[in-house]
């Protein structure tokens, strides 16, 4: 039998340690960032309960989102948002929908991907797949005076010509009452490397958030000054496995985060850049953040144990998406 290695092993036993139990529902708006190792996989459970799944995990690790959610009191999701076809994100649609079936909608970029990933999709989902518009919105806790907003506001390149399916990522902009956070798949910001700049193209579509679920793992050719100038996030999420061949997050990515200031919150640590004291927190586990309806800031950190505090922005003095249509029925 392969022996671990030590890395490997403390990843593991910190994922053990930050999976918590209890209910979902606290009062509070909560985003679970989760550490499904090289991928991405996030949900958001609203004051109500009500819940939404930001892509699912990747192929061959489903056994980490599956685990978290039950822990978490899940039962079922109310909508999931894809933000592209790859199968770092979607490789378990049909592990976590098979254990928390959908009651709505599955959002994506629409088309198609040739891939068994995706077909296994398509398949999981059936006639719950929605194509995502621009400007539509998700609403959330609809009878509260303080419902939860989820806008899309990118996809399929934003009007740039590619067929990079990174480049094609669904982009949803989340807003209960003056916090702001942001969840767009594997956008990029520059053209290299058969990627194209789509972040400077929306970023002021998105204006200033205090989260930022950093695009392609913080890949050196993703978060440019332009979408972080824009953006101004107070925090970061970066989602990348142990060991990934990827160097993953990179220098190049996390120096521009905290040119402006930006504190980054790691899943796990990675195989890219040493982090910065001060400026990188490497919590080896689920990435937590709360805020509340009458808060004028949030906490985030590891599911178990002490999480930092945050104000919240002054809502009057930021740009605000505009929700172009109406939710569908």
């Amino acid at each position: 039998m392969a022996k671990l290695s030590t890395s490997v092993l403390v990843s593991l036993v910190a994922f053990a340690l930050f999976v918590p139990t209890g209910t979902s529902a606290n009062g509070k708006l909560a985003i679970h960032f989760m550490d499904v190792g090289q991928g991405d996989g996030a949900l958001l459970i609203s004051p109500q309960g009500e819940t939404v799944l930001f892509d699912n995990g990747a192929l061959g690790l489903c056994g980490r989102p599956v685990a978290y959610l039950r822990q978490l009191g899940i039962r079922k999701i109310e909508y999931q948002v894809v933000s592209h076809y790859h199968a770092d994100h979607i490789g378990c649609t049909a592990e976590v929908l098979g254990q928390f079936p959908l009651v709505h909608f599955s959002y994506d970029r629409g088309g198609e991907y040739r891939s068994g990933v995706f077909g296994r999709y398509l398949s999981t989902v059936g006639t719950k797949r929605r194509t995502a518009m621009i400007g539509e919105r998700l609403i959330l806790d609809e009878s509260s005076a303080t419902p939860v907003w989820i806008t899309f506001l990118a996809a399929n390149g934003n009007g740039v010509r590619t067929n990079n399916e990174n480049d094609l990522s669904l982009l949803a902009h989340i807003k209960f009452g003056d916090f702001e956070a942001v969840i767009g798949g594997d956008l990029s910001g520059y053209s290299r490397s058969g990627y194209l700049d789509i972040e400077s193209s929306v970023a002021a579509s998105v204006g200033a958030v205090e989260v930022y679920k950093v695009h392609h793992h913080c890949s050196s050719h993703s978060t440019n000054l332009s979408w972080l100038m824009a953006t101004t996030p107070r925090v970061a999420i970066v989602s990348a496995g142990v060991g990934n061949g990827y160097g993953h997050p990179t220098e190049e990515c996390l120096s521009r985060l905290h040119a402006i200031g930006t504190k980054t919150y790691w899943t796990s640590v990675g195989r890219g850049a040493i982090p910065e004291f001060g400026s990188d927190v490497v919590v080896n586990g689920p990435v937590v953040l709360e805020v509340g309806i009458n808060d004028v800031g949030f906490t985030i950190g590891p599911a178990a144990g002490k999480r930092d505090q945050y104000s919240v922005l002054e809502g009057t003095a930021r740009p605000r998406p505009q929700a172009l249509l109406p939710k569908p029925q």
